[in-house]
Parts: C-alpha cells; structure tokens; sequence
C-alpha cells in the first residue's frame, strides 16, 4: 500500500494515479478534500483501491490520524511519498521569523512528520519504500532564501533517515523536480521555460511520477539515500548540484 502525502496537486495526483496503475492500493493525503476525493474516484474508476484522507499535514496530530487511518483501512503501508507544497519565496530583508518557520514546517516539517509516524513500522515488516519530492529551490535564489533553506534540509533528512532503516530493508530516496508544467500555464509560458532547459522543454507531472514509481519498486532496492533529479538537465548546470 502507498501513502503519498501532498496528493491533491497535479504532481500528487499523477503520482498516486502511476502507483494505482502498478497495483497498489493508495491513500491520498492533503488539505483538498474535493481533488482528493476525485482523485480517488479516477483511481477507483480504473479498477484500484483508493482512500481519501483529507488532513492538514503540517498538523503533526492529524499526519498522526491520517497515517493510523490508512494502516485500519489497508493494513500496512509499503510506500510513503512525502509531496509538499511549496511556499512563495521571499528574500533575507523580508524574511519574518513567522515566515522562516513556516517554509521549515511546511517543507521539512511536513516529511519529517510522515516518515516518524510510517518508517518504524516498515523497519518492522522489514520493508519499505519512502521518496521525498524536493525542488531546484534548494541551489538557492536571492529571492527565495526561506524555501532555499527548507529544500537543502531535504538531503540531510532523506540521508540520515536512510543510513539508519537501510539494514531493515527500508530505501529512502530523494527525486527534485526542475521545471514542471501545471495547468494554469500558457503555451507561451511554457515554450520560455522550457527554452530554458538543455531538453528545450518543461518537464510534467508524469516526469516527476515515472521517477517515482522507479524508487517505489523492486528494482531500486539497491538505490538509498540518493538524489534523482527530474530536471531536464537543469540541474547540471550547477556545481552544487550532486
């Protein structure tokens, strides 16, 4: 079973649509509890087994019932996808302390409460896979130090976790994505960004959901504590990159 948490954006959705279609049985967990719902209907529809859960995820308490939820209703969770929104940026002159923290809470404090509440007991069953969904924000933006600092804390929190449920056969990995197009974008919007991208294109939400379902299966379970960037090789083009 897959909990991915952060699934009522196009990204979440086309995850937990791309984990449906490989046979798992996903809980949907996020704020919007109508895309949640239709999401689970579209999975439903498609012949899976699917359960919304809507919960506010910075809330350790309601991560807390939303993960005992779905282990009543399925019986265990194999797969955790931590997909957070992601907060508008803000420069150091304008940075609140309220707003620090709350980049921190929204980003790192969102996965870190989700792999609390789900890695002890995959140690138990001794298996599991957890992916964390960070972004290019992490490389830093005059414009954006809050997010900056909560998607660098990503890598430190994806490798700690994984060096110590690695020897119980739990895999904890990493996929930042790089420019993902939504749908309130215009075709000409999207042809600049992609212009932008060695692959001359903006990625999509599949992209971001291929590399996924990759680190969500048995054929990743020599890969943890690693980084898989989706990108279109954006990513390459800084040093601090790997």
């Amino acid at each position: 079973m897959a909990l991915v948490a952060g699934a009522a954006d196009e990204i979440g959705a086309a995850i937990a649509l791309h984990l449906a279609a490989q046979g798992a049985k996903v809980a949907l967990c996020g704020g919007a509890e109508e895309r949640l719902n239709a999401v689970a209907a579209q999975i439903k529809e498609g012949g899976g087994q699917a359960l919304a859960v809507p919960a506010a995820t910075a809330d350790p308490r309601e991560v807390k019932a939303c993960v005992e939820r779905a282990i009543r209703h399925f019986g265990k969770i194999d797969i955790l996808v931590n997909n957070p929104a992601e907060p508008s940026g803000l420069s150091l002159t304008k940075l609140s302390a309220e707003d620090f923290a709350a980049a921190v809470d929204s980003i790192l404090g969102i996965q870190c409460h989700f792999m609390r509440e789900v890695v002890p007991g995959m140690r138990g069953n001794g298996h599991g896979r957890v992916i964390n969904v960070g972004s290019l924000a992490y490389l830093g933006d005059p414009k954006s130090v809050n997010v900056a600092v909560a998607q660098a804390g990503l890598f430190g929190l994806t490798r700690s976790v994984a060096l110590e449920a690695g020897r119980e056969g739990v895999t904890v990995n990493c996929v930042v994505k790089g420019d993902i197009e939504n749908s309130s974008m215009s075709e000409d919007e999207r042809e600049r960004i992609g212009r932008r991208n060695p692959v001359k294109r903006t990625g999509t939400a599949a992209d971001v959901a291929n590399a996924v379902g990759f680190l969500a299966g048995n054929s990743s379970k020599y890969v943890t504590g690693q980084t898989l960037f989706v990108c279109g090789g954006k990513s390459a083009y800084y040093s601090m990159s790997v």
